[in-house]
């Protein structure tokens, strides 16, 4: 048998249902809001990322209605490629995406010594512009040899057990007095001695064979330091010096 149902609880059934009504679609409002802004904001940033300009975000902005992209035009005016948030933005989507890019940077930072100084200064300083994301891995493979004065005590022994002595012999040759000191500390006085008296009795050597004994224990620096047997401590601006 159905109940009769007082005006009383008809009025109360009414401010209920109307109230949590208003929550629901008070939420769902809430939500696509948040969704098409940070949808505009996201898309602005890979668009200022890309360049306005540019061929590829000149096809994404041709794909959208005209109300979205006179938006996202809008917002991707306020931002430059360089700007924080916007490589912050551009790196979570290339990472969430899946995308790997380990072997490319082991790649670099493998070959990057060998390919020359004037060759190496122009391809970071290109690869800084036209792909400012992920600069912490990249400044990783920035090491040379002149570097080795940054590498505490311990590292520089381990390097020094690995490598051969006319290969250091060669390589010292064109180090600067820094590099010579932080290697002479960490020998034997007698050790040291008679390193720098092969420096002295080798004579001149020729430029390309001074870079090829440096890059050898350049590798040797990253090898030890990919087993997790040396820790490589640089100094904060050391990517500047190919920038």
């Amino acid at each position: 048998m159905k109940r009769d149902v007082s005006v009383e609880a008809k009025k109360a059934q009414f401010m209920v249902e109307k109230a949590m009504d208003d929550i629901t679609r008070a939420t769902r409002k809430v939500l696509m809001d948040y969704v098409s802004r940070m949808y505009v904001t996201s898309f602005a940033k890979a668009i200022a990322y890309l360049g306005l300009e540019s061929e590829a975000a000149i096809d994404l902005l041709e794909s959208m209605d005209y109300d979205t992209r006179r938006q996202v035009e809008a917002f991707a005016k306020e931002y430059q490629k360089s700007d924080p948030q916007v490589i912050s933005e551009v790196e979570h989507i290339v990472t969430t995406s899946g995308m790997d890019f380990t072997d490319d940077y082991k790649i670099i930072k493998e070959n990057i010594i060998l390919s020359g100084k004037a060759f190496a200064e122009e391809a970071v300083h290109n690869f800084q512009i036209e792909t400012p994301i992920f600069q912490k891995k990249l400044k990783d493979c920035l090491f040379s040899f002149e570097d080795f004065q940054y590498l505490d005590d311990r590292a520089i022994q381990k390097i020094l057990r690995e490598t051969d002595t006319q290969e250091l012999t060669k390589a010292l040759k064109g180090a600067s007095t820094e590099v010579q000191d932080k290697i002479f500390r960490n020998m034997s006085q007698r050790a040291a001695t008679m390193l720098k008296e092969d420096m002295e009795w080798i004579g001149p050597v020729r430029a390309q064979d001074v870079d090829a004994a440096q890059a050898n224990l350049v590798k040797i620096v990253f090898r030890l330091s990919n087993n997790g047997d040396i820790l490589l401590t640089l100094k904060e601006d050391i990517g500047k010096m190919y920038i």
